[in-house]
């Protein structure tokens, strides 16, 4: 019982492992294989069986035409001369050359006709054959004899085209016409023997199936060893799987050839990936909105523009890591793209040079058609000069524009990245978000520039008022002055003179006098600057040279100069500054100028006199002095009439104010850059009338 016991048990785990392996995908692709090798084995031996015949009916056939053809060449001029001994003799050559080779003793016969379809002589191996002869009997092999009729059918007297019979034994009867210009002029008849054909073709069709026994051999192998692949993998791509869904980036699975199961491993592998990625992508974007969201709210707290630059700077930097940042402008009317703020390893070089928007450049396009531009290889791109990418050292760059009320107002530029790599797309969308950040607060920070200049002009707006007020009161007083005072004071002044000059006094009286006519002067002058300050009188503008009337003020006053100990250096480049001008106004302001010059520098110093041009389109004429300067709660009010900030009395108050009127009549003005103890510059600009000759050469 034990026994039978242990064998109930054998047989039952044999069962449950036949079962298991049966259900297993091994099994199953073991089996499908094999009947998938029984199959294609069966129908490629089936394939080459009817193949093989087919091509030994071909060969024999060929093999029956060349010979015919052969032998009538050879013996074409005797069978249309009938001559039946020559013909004999052509033909018994060819059956003895036949019978050299194994595959070429397959030629048992060869018969000759004339056009009528007569035996003209024929030939076996043995025997030569009458022309009377009805019947042909042939042992070609021992126990194998075949019988044919010499005399051709009516059938084959007619035809053109040769004729094959296969007659007993795998004979081949092989009738040919021999037609010379389309016109018969006999046959040839062969007979050949298929049996050395029929071997080879038997001895390929063994090897053909032991070949295919063994392909079918090592088929069964093959797919046992090839589900044992599929099964191995299977598993180690379950396992890996396991391992993904816990969420294990980091595990990857084997990949190991290109099959199914391969492209399946290395799908979870880039599925993996793609999740890693992303998650990375998540957190790099995280990081990129909060140093957006940051830097917004940072630009948009900044109303100094100086400051604002700082800021975009070092938020581009912690951005997209850029090693240089330039903030542009684009002046469109001179087409230059000015630098307003660069920061970085190469600030100072770019911002030695502002970039002209020449036709076909990078720049130009930009300004142009106002979109993003990223630049891999600045040094092999053809739109920019390679030997200058190269001095400055700029690899790659981006830049975008800024805008303001949809128009382009500027350029950001990211040159270079750090770490020697370079800037990628990515980088590029995040710089064009930050550059619409840019551009709102830009926009905000001239809005806010706009309000504090108009604030500004609307306080000199309101001095403006209060000087014209002043105006119309000294205008008034002066009109009282000149009819109350100028007649006794030119009284007085004409008794003083005559009394110095005809009396012969004391010295005590005699000084007492000058001074009565000293002072009366200083009175009459001042009634004079009066009269002028507030008189509207009508300038005669025409276009003159401005250096002219400068040239002359300064030779003019060049001994007072002497005098003072202060030298005078006049710095000019040459070339004309004509504008539409009076010249004996500009010829007065000029004269105030040097004048205030010459007396804040008591003890002597020197007056940089220089002559250039802002722009296209003004000149500008600085005095530059050594003096003492003007404090800076001064500067206000050294154009209001009557200030002076002389102690000793000698000033009137009125020269800076009637220049700046002559000045403004002149659609020009004056500024001013001093500080106490450091000496003064005062710039008189005035609009170009035109170009001066030698610029428009």
């Amino acid at each position: 019982m034990a026994r039978v016991k242990r064998i109930g048990t054998a047989f039952s785990t044999w069962v449950r492992q036949t079962v298991r392996w049966w259900g297993g995908i091994g099994c199953r692709v073991s089996f499908f294989v094999t009947i998938a090798l029984v199959l294609a084995a069966s129908l490629v031996g089936v394939f080459f069986m009817g193949e093989g015949k087919r091509v030994l009916d071909e060969e024999i056939r060929g093999r029956a035409i060349y010979v015919a053809r052969y032998l009538a060449a050879l013996t074409l001029p005797d069978m249309q001369a009938r001559n039946a001994r020559a013909i004999d003799d052509k033909i018994i050559p060819a059956l003895i050359c036949c019978s050299e080779e194994p595959s070429e003793r397959d030629l048992l016969y060869v018969l000759v006709y004339d056009h009528s379809g007569n035996l003209i002589t024929g030939r076996t191996r043995t025997e030569r054959i009458p022309p009377g002869r009805p019947r042909l009997s042939l042992e070609f092999s021992p126990g194998n004899t075949i019988t044919i009729d010499s005399a051709l059918n009516t059938p084959s007297k007619n035809m053109r085209t040769p004729s094959f019979q296969r007659l007993q034994n795998g004979v081949y009867d092989v009738i040919h016409p021999v037609v010379v210009s389309e016109k018969r002029v006999g046959f040839i008849r062969t007979g050949i023997s298929g049996q050395w054909h029929a071997r080879k073709y038997l001895d390929i069709v063994k090897k053909g199936a032991l070949a295919l026994v063994a392909i079918l051999v090592l088929g069964l192998v093959i797919s046992q060893i090839l589900a044992a692949s599929i099964t191995r993998p299977i598993s180690r791509l379950s396992a890996a799987a396991e391992d993904l869904g816990r969420q294990n980036w980091n595990a990857p699975i084997p990949v190991q050839g290109k099959d199914e199961i391969s492209r399946l491993s290395h799908a979870f592998n880039q599925m993996a990936l793609t999740l890693k990625q992303r998650e990375t992508s998540l957190s790099r974007g995280n990081r990129d909105l909060f140093i957006l969201h940051t830097a917004g709210l940072d630009l948009m707290e900044s109303l100094d523009v100086e400051s604002l630059l700082e800021k975009i700077a070092a938020r581009a930097e912690d951005l997209v890591r850029a090693d240089t940042i330039t903030i542009s402008a684009v002046d469109k009317n001179e087409k230059m793209l000015k630098y307003i703020g660069a920061f970085g390893s190469k600030a100072q070089t770019l911002l030695g040079g502002d970039v002209i928007l020449e036709a076909g450049g990078i720049y130009n396009w930009i300004v142009s058609y106002g979109t993003p531009l990223l630049i891999l290889d600045a040094q092999s791109d053809f739109r920019f000069e390679k030997a200058v990418m190269e001095s400055l050292g700029i690899r790659c760059l981006m830049a975008v524009p800024l805008w303001s009320s949809n128009s382009m107002v500027g350029l950001l530029t990211a040159i270079n990245k750090k770490g020697g790599a370079c800037f990628d797309k990515h980088d590029l969308r995040l710089f064009t978000v930050f550059s619409n950040l840019i551009s709102a607060a830009l926009q905000n920070a001239n809005l806010y520039s706009d309000l504090k200049n108009n604030v500004h002009k609307l306080e000199q707006t309101q001095e403006q008022l209060v000087r014209s007020t002043r105006m119309a009161a000294v205008g008034e007083l002066a009109a009282n002055i000149a009819h109350e005072i100028n007649n006794p004071l030119t009284s007085v002044l004409g008794y003083t003179t005559h009394l110095l000059k005809t009396l012969d006094m004391q010295e005590e009286p005699k000084r007492m006098l000058e001074m009565m006519e000293q002072e009366t002067l200083r009175v009459r002058k001042i009634i004079r600057n009066l009269l002028d300050y507030s008189r509207k009188r009508q300038a005669w503008m025409q276009p003159a040279d401005l250096l002219q009337p400068l040239k002359e003020t300064l030779a003019l006053v060049q001994g007072i100069a002497e005098s003072s100990s202060v030298r005078i250096r006049e710095e000019y480049d040459g070339q004309e500054f004509i504008v539409s001008m009076d010249s004996n106004e500009m010829k007065q302001v000029f004269i105030n100028l040097v004048n205030n010059a010459l007396q804040a520098m008591p003890e002597g110093g020197e007056l940089t006199v220089r002559a250039d041009r802002q722009g296209q389109r003004e000149a500008v004429v600085a005095f530059s002095d050594t003096g003492n300067g003007i404090p800076r709660d001064d500067m206000g009010k050294i154009f209001e009439p009557f200030f002076t900030a002389r102690g000793d009395g000698s000033g009137t108050g009125l020269g800076l104010p009637i220049s700046e009127r002559i000045v403004l009549n002149h659609n020009g003005r004056i500024e001013v850059d001093s500080e106490a103890g450091k000496g003064s510059v005062f710039k008189v600009i005035l609009p170009l009338h035109r170009e001066a000759p030698s610029a428009e050469r």
